[in-house]
Formats: C-alpha cells, structure tokens, sequence
C-alpha cells in the first residue's frame, strides 16, 4: 500500500472496534433494543466502509450490503453469544 489509510478502512475498523465492546462489554447491560441498534449500526457501518474501498460499486449492492449486515450483524451476535440485556 503506498498511500495514506482510506477513509473506508477508518469506517471498517471503527466499526468492528465499537462492535466488539458492544458485543462483549455491553450487550448484557444495555437494555435488549439499545444493543440491537448499536450492533445494526455497526453492521451497516462496515458495510459503508468495505464500499468506499471498491473504485465504482453500484448503487443497489451499496444499499443490499448496508442493510443486510445491518440485520445480519445482531443476529450473529445473538446467536452466537446469546440473548441482549440485562438477566431478568
């Protein structure tokens, strides 16, 4: 790579970062709804960004990869680790 970090890679990186916490850190204190939203967030954010590295990506791909991994991401989570909020 002989150029600077482009701005996609920053928006990948901090989207996984803050997704990481979330899944980990906070998932089982925030309440169910607030977590779900970060973590979709943060799915669409690494969407965004992952487009931003490709020179020309068209339109609908942009919008089908932003709203899947908005919806793909906090079901993995989920699945994975377990249900959001705190113990009832």
């Amino acid at each position: 790579m002989d150029g600077p970090v482009t701005a996609g890679a920053w928006i990948v990186v901090a989207s996984v970062a803050v997704g990481l916490v979330v899944a980990f850190v906070l998932r089982k204190v925030l309440p169910a709804a607030g977590v779900a939203l970060a973590l979709a967030a943060c799915g669409a954010g690494i969407a965004w960004g992952g487009m931003l590295l490709r020179s020309d990506p068209p339109t609908g791909e942009v919008v089908a990869a932003v709203i899947l991994l908005a919806g793909l991401v906090p079901a993995h989570v989920r699945i994975v680790l377990g249900p959001f909020g705190p113990r009832r």
